[in-house]
């Protein structure tokens, strides 16, 4: 019998893209991601930053290279065909509606009411945040913000495989975010997309963390 070869879950390769009219790559190549690991991406500025989650989330697509996920290329998938969920930087919460309506907008499907409320209900107990259910986002703390993007991204229809977090200079760390993500199922994996590698470096060893960089440097 033929052994199968272990598939990273999430697995970047050869990957180049445009920024402001420079080609971008990741270094080192390729960029491995297993259940319950955390990686992070450090770009040179935030706009880097942005367009490199764009990419993952499939609002943009690059130039060449690859994108799998649990063996199966996603390169060209739409948004809502990608397993990838996104927890923004600051929790990206609409401000005027509640934290229930928050996790209504993404846990919509064409489902009953009724299952969508159990979803919501469900995720809430997961994230511990039954108590914000009535709450609106600027009467949280920056963490518990954090929770509620998360459970956000639990809600999603089709469920996620992993989670990309984001990380910015002049928002809260994010470090709530990502242990939240872990403790809440250990076969998701973690992507931080930061643009200050010093402000998560105790969040992945140095084998787990990748710059972005120039695509013609060697």
């Amino acid at each position: 019998m033929t052994a199968v070869a272990d598939v990273p879950l999430l697995e970047i390769n050869g990957l180049t893209w445009d920024t402001h009219g420079l080609r971008r790559r990741l270094s080192p190549d390729p960029l491995t991601l297993d259940p319950g690991q955390t990686a992070v991406v450090v770009a040179g500025e935030p706009a880097e930053a942005d367009a490199f989650t764009d990419l993952l989330l499939g609002l943009e697509m690059p130039v060449g290279g690859r994108i799998g996920l649990g063996g199966q290329e996603i390169t060209m998938r739409l948004p809502a065909e990608r397993e990838i969920g996104l927890v923004p930087a600051g929790a990206g919460l609409l401000p005027h509606l509640t934290v229930e309506r928050n996790l209504s907008l993404a846990a919509r499907d064409d489902l009953a009411p009724s299952f969508v409320q159990g979803r919501i209900a469900f995720m809430a107990r997961r994230m511990d945040i039954q108590g914000f259910l009535r709450s609106r986002p600027h009467e949280l703390a920056h963490d518990e913000r954090l929770s509620v993007a998360l459970a956000r991204v639990l809600c999603r229809p089709l469920p996620v495989k992993v989670v990309v977090i984001e990380d910015r200079t002049g928002c809260g760390p994010c470090h709530g975010a990502v242990s939240g993500a872990l403790g809440a199922d250990p076969g998701l994996a973690v992507l931080v997309v930061t643009d200050d590698g010093t402000r998560v470096a105790s969040l992945a060893s140095p084998s787990c963390i990748w710059e972005i960089a120039d695509a013609d440097e060697p």
